[in-house]
């Protein structure tokens, strides 16, 4: 209870470092009763205190003098441990998660088996305007829609203080919001069985602010967006957990792993993929809901959790607002092709070298006037363009896609990796432009070649495609009137936001049906 100017006059900080560490152990001895509990907190003490032999001390690890401190005093803390477990009412897990809004709301708040208005606690791990990426999309244009249908609750984690700004539209439309600064730098933790993205996000601030809204903003539904935000899923009985895979992240860093060279690089890839497995395969059955982008992306996981099968959902989330987009299959700029992608995704960065290195020079030696816009934020320097430079537009971030995508002739959607719908493809046949794709970056949409786009994988039939659309741009505007129908019909985020409310008052229905007598 030394006030720090007064240390080193009566105790050196050593001591008092170990006498807190004394104490922490001399706490968890007497309090802690669950046998798993128990036994790894004699396993971490002393793998931490050896660690701190060899490498010296440090706050966050016990050491051997604060054991030895803690060992003359075991006496006392038996007597102490045997009293506090007779008098004990709940065991350790319900103690640790009783102070916990969000818990204590849904163990002991009366809540209605049909609750009107549903309300609805919705978490993003990235800024979510302006939209400079296919999830900001997604996210962007489902919130504006579920309001219509429920109380809405943002939480949004941002990277730096000037985003804030641009939300205030959805502080307009939203019944509360909520940011948190990001704090990058986190330990690196090479043997650490959770995936970097998981740990990147880990916030303590962030799960306590999740519990005080659920409790104060009276919740029904926490609705999480991106895997890695899985972690904060609560252990509710009432309260439903619903998680939006924007991609199958195990999915999306194995199909990276083909492309990487270099034994360490491909080591570490494959290392991380084996965690983004463990994780995702054991934080999904916690969630009473899991929406995926398409039927391909829930099929490809059922194979890995056929009993989460009636969880999982498509059809409800990956779709643009259709109205938005001025529909002009003729009339564009002759020869330009369009590439559209936020450069901070590995995949677009993939895609935009493969098609300037192996597919760009075919088009150039057919159609030597041509011109690539590449349009999206962080985009690469125009030096890594070599030859090619002069044929190429670097726009970089703009605040609209919709005047490019109605101006150029054709639409290219490179993809080599990644996982779920790119909502690019989508936003380019809401607005008229014919598109040449590979069928990864067109999963989930189309597997026909032709239907609503062509699909190429190998260099020269994507170049073929290409100078096919730009010659004839006829036979691209007939394609474009099927992919525009195509979109209207089963993307289009007024009404799969529709269902999404419909399943959330579903699956709330359904669980408190279930959860046992109201505790009132």
């Amino acid at each position: 209870h030394e006030h720090r100017g007064t240390i080193g006059r009566r105790f050196s900080p050593a001591y008092i470092q170990g006498i807190l560490k004394k104490n922490f152990l001399l706490w968890t001895w007497k309090n802690i009763h669950e046998q798993p509990r128990f036994l790894a907190h004699h396993w971490f003490t002393m793998a931490g205190a050896l660690i701190s032999a060899v490498f010296g001390d440090s706050p966050e690890r016990p050491s051997l003098p604060g054991i030895l401190r803690a060992a003359l005093q075991l006496p006392r803390a038996c007597v102490s441990r045997w009293r506090a477990r007779s008098l004990a009412c709940v065991d350790d897990t319900e103690a640790f998660r009783r102070p916990l809004g969000g818990y204590y709301r849904d163990r002991f708040a009366v809540l209605p088996e049909a609750p009107e208005p549903l309300r609805v606690l919705f978490l993003s791990p990235y800024p979510i305007l302006p939209p400079i990426h296919g999830g900001a999309v997604f996210m962007s244009q489902t919130l504006r829609e579920l309001v219509k249908h429920c109380e809405v609750h943002l939480i949004a984690l941002l990277d730096f203080p000037h985003e804030r700004e641009p939300h205030r539209e959805l502080d307009a439309i939203c019944g509360s919001a909520e940011y948190l600064l990001r704090i990058e730098g986190r330990p690196a933790a090479p043997g650490s069985i959770l995936p970097f993205a998981v740990r990147e996000f880990a916030n303590a601030d962030l799960e306590w602010l999740i519990h005080r809204q659920i409790f104060l903003r009276q919740i029904d539904v926490f609705q999480i967006e991106y895997t890695n935000m899985g972690q904060y899923a609560g252990s509710f009985g009432r309260i439903v957990n619903a998680l939006f895979e924007h991609d199958i992240y195990f999915q999306s860093v194995g199909r990276r792993l083909a492309s990487m060279r270099g034994f360490v690089t491909r080591a570490r890839a494959a290392f991380e993929y084996l965690r983004a497995l463990h994780y995702e395969l054991t934080m999904l059955p916690r969630m009473d809901q899991v929406q995926m982008c398409s039927r391909a992306n829930k099929a490809y996981l059922a194979t890995y959790l056929p009993r989460l099968e009636t969880r999982m959902l498509d059809g409800l989330r990956a779709g643009v607002d259709t109205s938005r987009y001025d529909f002009r299959p003729h009339g564009r700029r002759p020869d330009t092709i369009l590439f559209l992608g936020s450069f901070r995704h590995l995949p677009n960065q993939a895609a935009l070298n493969w098609f300037i290195n192996f597919v760009f020079p075919r088009v150039l030696a057919e159609q030597p006037q041509a011109r690539l816009v590449v349009v999206g934020s962080d985009p690469p320097p125009v030096y890594t363009l070599g030859s090619l430079a002069p044929s190429v537009d670097l726009v970089g971030y703009v605040d609209d896609v919709r005047e490019a995508l109605a101006g150029c002739a054709v639409f290219i959607c490179p993809i080599l990796a990644g996982s779920g719908v790119r909502v690019k493809l989508l936003e380019a046949f809401a607005a008229g432009i014919p598109c040449v794709s590979t069928r990864v970056g067109a999963e989930g949409i189309t597997e026909e070649d032709g239907a609503v786009c062509y699909l190429a994988d190998d260099p020269e039939a994507f170049a073929r495609r290409v100078v096919e659309l730009l010659r004839r741009p006829e036979l691209g505007a007939e394609m474009a009137i099927r992919a525009r129908q195509e979109v209207v019909a089963n993307w289009d985020m007024a009404a799969i936001t529709a269902r999404l409310a419909v399943s959330f008052r579903d699956a709330v229905r359904r669980k408190r049906a279930t959860a046992g007598p109201d505790p009132s």
